[in-house]
């Protein structure tokens, strides 16, 4: 199996209540393979993710919760990103879990129990390709055991933030339906990220712009 070559590093918390699926097999690309299919993403519209799929099936309006599975972060061997700190990876994993459960909790019921009427949301950020011999795993302490970063921004945690992408999925809470998947990335010309004070205003705007939309078709609220 593909993921037979993941080496997970499991620091707190492993996401054992996801329901199993098989992998579709798709050719070798630059992809990090945590989405089980990148065949069918299509570019998004100017605003949105770079990337994206939505299920034309899919009935928004009947959902009200929200299960947003701990956020992780994927790269190419426990030693790829030994340049970042690795509490800057941390706290970069606890950052975009905040910003994205302080977006969703004004429009859903945030739930830890799959069901009915609940979308079950997963999110990374990848800095990993699927043909890579070994993918790592990085899953956080949790948001609360996280020292807020202050000041200016590492050099190369910098350069890591310019390079890594932010991948997504939501899924039906009870039949595991894929209802959109997603990959974005920095867009060119955007305003540069020195310090963690910009890192919190980018995730803010980032999570508004591609959880409002969201919102809209769920409740008809952004």
């Amino acid at each position: 199996m593909r993921r037979s070559r993941l080496l997970a590093v499991v620091l707190l918390f492993a996401v054992a209540c996801t329901a199993p699926r098989a992998r579709r097999s798709t050719p070798a690309t630059d992809n990090s393979g945590f989405l089980d299919d990148y065949s069918q993403l299509r570019p998004g519209r100017e605003g949105g993710f770079a990337l994206v799929y939505r299920n034309p099936k899919a009935d928004w309006t009947k959902y009200d919760e929200v299960l947003l599975e701990p956020v992780t972060l994927w790269r190419s061997g426990r030693k790829a990103l030994d340049p970042v700190p690795e509490g800057d990876l941390l706290r970069l994993i606890a950052d975009l879990e905040t910003v994205v459960r302080r977006r969703l909790d004004t429009t859903f019921r945030m739930t830890d129990e799959p069901g009915p009427r609940t979308l079950r949301i997963r999110l990374a950020i990848t800095e990993a390709r699927e043909t890579d011999p070994i993918l790592d795993v990085l899953r956080g302490h949790g948001r609360d055991d996280v020292t807020k970063g202050m000041g200016p921004l590492h050099e190369e945690t910098r350069r890591f933030i310019e390079n890594a992408e932010i991948e997504g999925e939501i899924r039906d809470g009870a039949t595991n339906e894929l209802l959109a998947a997603g990959v974005d990335r920095r867009h060119a010309g955007s305003p540069p990220i020195a310090t963690w004070a910009d890192l919190d205003r980018g995730l803010e705007q980032w999570a508004k712009r591609v959880f409002a939309p969201l919102a809209l078709r769920t409740h008809g609220t952004p």
